[in-house]
């Protein structure tokens, strides 16, 4: 399973860089100097640089994290929060308006670490199935999450518990997105 998650990723990400520069170019950001990330390209210009994704040389440990919580984080998340660095991808699922989420640089990672404990505290507290957050929507109340347990993704309403399955694995899900330029 870990190679086909790593294999969709791998080319989701290049199907999402290669279509939105097709549309609109290199997309921009702003540009922070204490805020550096692998995904930059050059130097900034007017107070934006251009950036892809970047894939790491070697997925990140998530280890810690999983003892700390007692929890052994299913190998698609794992993967998906490990593989490399981004901006919040924006993206359509059967027409639902979504952005990914991805670290964009090694301290963003720790924050993302971070809410992603508190997220599953939370649930464990609500007595919930751990999720992980990987998208959000324009509803602050609904995200797109992948069980920890069967590697499901979902979108899930934070207020309710209420859970829609949208695809029986991450690598299912990533083929029927349609990329939308940043």
């Amino acid at each position: 399973m870990p190679d086909q998650v790593l294999s969709a990723l791998t080319h989701f990400l290049l199907r999402w860089q290669r279509e939105g520069e097709a549309r609109r170019g290199l997309p921009l950001c702003q540009w922070e100097a204490d805020w550096r990330s692998p995904c930059e390209l050059g130097e900034p210009s007017g107070g934006q640089v251009a950036w892809r994704p970047h894939v790491r040389p070697e997925p990140a440990d998530f280890s810690a994290m999983e003892a700390a919580l007692e929890l052994t984080l299913h190998p698609s998340a794992r993967l998906w929060f490990g593989l490399g660095f981004s901006r919040p991808l924006p993206c359509l699922f059967k027409g639902l308006r979504l952005e990914l989420i991805l670290p964009w640089n090694e301290q963003d990672l720790d924050l993302l670490r971070e809410n992603l404990i508190g997220h599953l505290l939370m649930l464990r507290k609500l007595k919930r199935t751990p999720s992980l957050f990987i998208a959000t929507t324009r509803n602050e109340m609904t995200l797109i999450s992948l069980d920890n347990e069967t590697g499901q993704v979902w979108l899930e309403w934070l207020d309710s518990g209420r859970r829609l399955a949208l695809a029986p694995s991450l690598p299912a899900f990533l083929a029927r997105l349609e990329t939308l330029p940043h």
